[in-house]
């Protein structure tokens, strides 16, 4: 895979500033945070061209991340299961464009399998 798999941004649960810029981060906003756990704005870290792809379509996902050469794994802090959960990915707008235009030329094929894939579930299910 050409994208790079370590980098994590998080969705900030509180206003903050950038340890670079000192600009203000509202809450909600995505960061990303150093080796040395400075808070820093999408801008300073470098990935603010890239484009968050929610999570929910695994094959759009899948393909975009391959086609990226910088993605970052987008997390969000759940407070009553006190857990960071993943909730998509940023990517190139290029890589993005890409893998939609790959998962449009072969939707049929896939809605198939899923159909077969339930078909053959149902059938194992009751034996």
């Amino acid at each position: 895979m050409a994208g790079q798999d370590n980098i994590s941004v998080f969705y900030s649960s509180r206003d903050t500033i950038c340890d670079d810029c000192n600009r203000s981060i509202e809450r909600v906003e995505l960061i990303a945070f150093t080796v040395a756990r400075e808070t820093l704005c999408l801008s300073c870290a470098d990935l603010d061209h890239l484009i968050h792809l929610p999570a929910g379509n695994a094959a759009l996902t899948r393909r975009s991340k391959e086609h990226s050469k910088l993605s970052a794994v987008v997390y969000r802090w759940n407070k009553s299961r006190k857990r960071n959960e993943r909730r998509g990915i940023l990517v190139e707008e290029k890589a993005l464009r890409r893998a939609e235009k790959e998962c449009l030329a072969d939707e049929d094929v896939r809605i198939q399998r899923r159909v077969r894939d339930a078909k053959r579930r149902a059938v194992q299910d009751r034996t």
